[in-house]
C-alpha cells in the first residue's frame, strides 16, 4: 500500500505568523527590485519604454493618452495611468526612478494571488509560502526595472486566474465580479490577456459537460458571459483590427503551421528553464491529474483554466515569433510559471504518484533541451525578449565562449533533472528539495539576467546618450523638433525622446528610417537647401542626428552638440548649405555616399572648390584603397591611397544650382563602433567650400 506523505512536512515547520512572513517576502523583493531599478541608468527596450513613458507623461500633463500630440489608439493604457503621477515630477531622472520603484512594488505583489490560490487549493502554509517566493525569484522580475506593462500585468494576470478559479468552482456574484474586474484590468494592461475570458468560457463548458449539467453551468456563469459579451460586441462593431489599435497589424500576419509549431515548442521550453526546471515534471503531472482525476471542483477548475491559459500564451508567442521576430518571446509566457509551481504542489499533495511517468517526463525534458541548445537563441538580438537568455549570455560573457555557456546551462539542467529524480525517490524531503532547487536556479538566472541588463544599460548610456541626458530640455529653447537622417540609428533617437520632454515632433530627412509607428513627417529638400515639411519650411529649434552625416546650415550655428546629435536654432528657417551623406561623426567615411552643396537662392550659381583630406587606414591587414568621386556631367575621378597615406582632395564645383557628387570606395572595412556595425573606407576631414569666380574646370586636383 502506497504511503501518502504530507507534502509540506519540511516547509510547514514555520511557526511564525504566515502573513508577516508574506509581507516580509514582498517587502524584500520590492527593496531588491527597486535597488536594481535605480542602478539601471537608462532604458534600453525600445520603442516600448518610450511609448509607456510618453503616454504616462501625457496623462499627467493633459489627462489624455497622446503621443507627440496625437491619439495613438494604444489599447494597453493601464501602466501609463498608474505611473502618471510619477511623471508630474519635473526632474526626468527622478521620475524615471519613481516609475521603477512603483513597478517593483506592483510586481512583488504577485506573491499575494499565488499564495491565496495555493491555499485555496488545499496546499499547506509552508509550501504555499515557498511557491509565492518562487514567483518572485524568476528572472522575469527583471521587468520591474523597465518602463513596460509587465510589472502591472504580472500580478493582475495571476489574480485573474485565481479569481477565475474561484468563480468556476463556486459561481457566486462576488467571485464572478472579482474575476471580471481582474481579467478586464489584466487585458487593459496587456492586450494578450484578452485570452483569459476565452479560457474561462471554455473551462466552464468543459466543467458543465463533465458534470452533465451544461445548461445549468452556463446559467450559473450568465453574469460573466454577459459582461464579457458587451466589449466583444463593441470590438466587432468597431472592427477587430481597429479595436486593437497599434496591434491591429496582427491581422496581417500569416499562418505558418510548421513555424508556429516550432516556435511554440521553443516558447514552452524556455518556460521550463524560467521555472527552475526541477518542478516542471511534477507540475505537468499535477495539472494533468487535476483535470483527469480532480480531488475537488476547485482543483478541476484550476487545472482547466491554467492549462488553457498556458496553451493560449504559448501559442500566442509561437504565432508572433513565426511572423517576423524569429526569436523567443519569453515575455509573452512567463506569467504561467507560478501556476506551474502550484501544479507541482498539487502533484506532491497526492504523495508523488505515477513515478514512472514522472521519470519519463524528466528524461524527455532533458533530451529535448539537448536537441535545442540555447546558444543560437541567445546570439545577437535573439535574446531581447527573454531574461533567461540574458543570463545565458552573461555566462557566455564570463567564459568568453558561446559553446561553453550552453554547455554549462545544459549541465545545470542535468543536475536539476537529477535533483528532480532524487526528490521523487525521497518524497519525505522531495517537496522541499525540488522547490529549493527550482528557487535556487531562478535566483541564479535572475542575478545573471540583472547583471547583463545593467551592463547593457551602461553600454547604451555610453554609446547613445549624452553626458547630460536631458540636455535638450536644459537648453530652454522651447519645443524642439527631432530630425532623423539617413543612416541614423533608432536607439539614440528613442533615447532622446525618452529623456527630453521638449521633443514634440519627428521629421525624416530623405532616406531616413522611421523611428516608431507614430506620427513622423517626411522632409524634402528644396533647390536652395530649405527643409520642407508638407511644402512648408521647417522653423524653430531642431536636433538633427549627425552620427552618419555631416551637415551645415545657412544662417545657423549649433547651440549644443553631443556625439550623435546637434541642436540648431536657425534665424528664420532650416536651410542646408552643405552635406556629406556618409561621413560619420568619428571621421570615418562610409564605403559609399554623396557630397552636396546648395546655393542661398534657387537661381544662384555655385562656383568654387571643395577641399577634403582623406587618410587610408593602416595596419598589418591594411591594403590600398581607391575612392572615386562622380559629379553630374563630369568624368569619374579616383584617388588611390596607400595604407596610412593622407591626401588633400580638391573637387571643382560648377553648377547653376544645387551641386552633388557621389563617392564610392573599391575596398571597405567591416567595423564596429560601440553598438553600431558599419562598413567604412577611409578617414575624412569635414569638407570646406571655397567660392570663387574663376571659370569652372572639370576634374579634381
Amino acid at each position: 500500500m502506497a504511503v501518502a506523505y504530507a507534502p509540506t512536512r519540511s516547509l510547514a515547520r514555520v511557526r511564525l505568523g504566515i502573513y508577516p512572513l508574506l509581507g516580509g517576502l514582498i517587502a524584500s523583493s520590492f527593496a531588491l527590485r527597486a535597488l536594481v531599478g535605480w542602478l539601471r541608468p537608462t532604458p534600453t527596450y525600445f520603442p516600448d519604454e518610450y511609448i509607456y513613458a510618453e503616454l504616462g507623461r501625457s496623462f499627467a500633463e493633459s489627462g489624455r493618452p497622446l503621443m507627440r500630440g496625437t491619439t495613438p489608439h494604444f489599447p494597453a493604457l493601464l501602466q501609463p495611468l498608474l505611473t502618471s503621477p510619477a511623471w508630474l515630477v519635473g526632474d526626468t531622472h527622478l521620475a524615471y526612478h519613481l516609475v521603477q520603484t512603483l513597478e517593483a512594488l506592483l510586481m512583488s505583489l504577485a506573491a499575494i494571488p499565488v499564495y491565496w490560490l495555493a491555499r485555496r487549493l488545499g496546499l499547506g502554509q509552508g509550501l504555499s509560502f515557498g511557491l509565492a517566493a518562487l514567483a518572485l525569484a524568476i528572472p522575469d522580475l527583471l521587468y520591474a526595472a523597465w518602463v513596460v506593462a509587465e510589472p502591472v500585468a504580472y500580478p493582475l494576470s495571476l489574480g485573474a486566474i485565481a479569481a477565475g478559479t474561484a468563480a468556476l468552482a463556486r459561481p457566486s456574484r462576488r467571485n464572478q465580479l472579482a474575476f471580471v474586474g481582474l481579467a478586464a484590468l489584466a487585458s487593459f494592461g496587456r492586450v494578450q490577456f484578452a485570452a483569459i475570458p476565452v479560457c474561462f468560457v471554455i473551462a466552464a463548458l468543459v466543467i458543465g459537460v463533465r458534470e452533465r449539467r451544461l445548461r445549468a453551468a452556463l446559467r450559473e456563469q450568465a453574469l460573466v458571459l454577459a459582461l464579457f459579451a458587451l466589449p466583444l460586441v463593441g470590438a466587432f462593431a468597431l472592427g477587430p483590427k481597429r479595436a486593437l489599435g497599434v496591434y491591429g497589424g496582427l491581422f496581417d500576419f500569416s499562418v505558418h503551421p510548421l513555424g508556429w509549431l516550432e516556435w511554440s515548442g521553443a516558447s514552452a521550453m524556455i518556460l521550463v528553464y524560467a521555472a527552475g526546471w526541477a518542478i516542471v515534471p511534477g507540475a505537468l503531472l499535477g495539472l494533468g491529474l487535476s483535470i483527469v482525476r480532480p480531488r475537488s471542483r476547485v482543483e478541476h477548475a484550476f487545472g482547466l483554466l491554467t492549462t488553457l491559459f498556458c496553451g493560449a500564451l504559448v501559442l500566442q508567442a509561437g504565432f508572433v515569433a513565426s511572423n517576423g521576430p524569429d526569436h523567443l518571446l519569453e515575455r509573452y509566457v512567463f506569467y504561467v510559471v507560478p501556476l506551474l509551481a502550484i501544479g507541482f504542489g498539487l502533484y506532491t499533495a497526492r504523495g508523488w504518484p505515477l513515478r514512472l511517468p514522472y521519470l519519463a517526463l524528466a528524461a524527455m525534458l532533458l533530451a529535448f533541451s539537448a536537441r535545442l541548445p540555447l546558444a543560437g537563441f541567445a546570439a545577437a538580438e535573439g535574446k531581447v525578449d527573454s531574461p533567461f537568455l540574458f543570463a545565458v549570455f552573461r555566462i557566455e560573457q564570463v567564459f568568453g565562449d558561446a559553446g561553453t555557456g550552453s554547455l554549462i546551462v545544459a549541465a545545470l539542467a542535468a543536475l536539476l533533472s537529477v535533483g528532480a529524480v532524487v526528490a521523487a525517490l525521497r518524497p519525505r524531503i522531495g517537496t522541499a528539495l525540488a522547490v529549493s532547487l527550482a528557487a535556487g536556479a531562478c535566483v541564479l538566472s535572475s542575478v545573471g539576467a540583472s547583471l547583463f541588463d545593467l551592463g547593457n544599460s551602461r553600454g547604451v548610456l555610453a554609446e547613445h546618450v549624452a553626458a547630460n541626458p536631458t540636455w535638450l530640455d536644459d537648453a530652454h529653447v522651447g519645443p524642439v523638433s527631432l530630425v532623423a537622417s539617413a543612416g541614423g540609428l533608432r536607439a539614440p533617437a528613442l533615447e532622446e525622446l525618452f529623456w527630453n520632454r521638449s521633443l514634440d515632433r519627428i521629421y525624416l530627412l530623405p532616406g531616413a528610417q522611421p523611428i516608431d509607428q507614430f506620427v513622423e513627417t517626411p522632409l524634402t529638400i528644396a533647390r536652395d537647401g530649405t527643409l520642407l515639411a508638407a511644402g512648408r519650411p521647417l522653423r524653430g529649434p531642431f536636433a538633427v542626428d549627425h552620427d552618419a552625416v555631416f551637415l551645415r546650415f545657412r544662417s545657423a550655428e549649433p547651440i549644443r552638440t553631443t556625439r550623435v546629435y546637434a541642436l540648431w536654432q536657425p534665424a528664420l528657417k532650416a536651410q542646408l548649405r552643405l552635406a556629406v551623406w556618409g561621413l560619420f561623426s568619428d571621421g570615418w567615411l562610409a564605403s559609399g555616399g554623396a557630397v552636396e552643396l546648395w546655393p542661398s537662392t534657387p537661381s544662384q550659381a555655385l562656383s568654387g572648390r571643395l577641399l577634403l583630406r582623406l587618410t587610408a587606414p593602416h595596419g598589418e591587414s591594411a591594403r590600398p584603397v581607391t575612392v572615386t568621386f562622380r559629379a553630374s556631367g563630369e568624368a569619374p575621378h579616383g584617388i588611390r591611397l596607400s595604407p596610412g597615406e593622407t591626401r588633400s582632395v580638391w573637387l571643382n564645383v560648377c553648377s547653376a544650382g544645387r551641386w552633388r557628387a557621389s563617392f564610392s570606395a573599391d575596398h571597405r572595412l567591416f567595423e564596429q563602433n560601440g553598438l553600431r556595425v558599419r562598413f567604412v573606407s577611409v578617414h575624412a576631414t569635414p569638407p570646406v567650400f571655397e567660392p570663387d569666380n574663376v571659370t569652372c574646370t572639370a576634374g579634381s586636383v
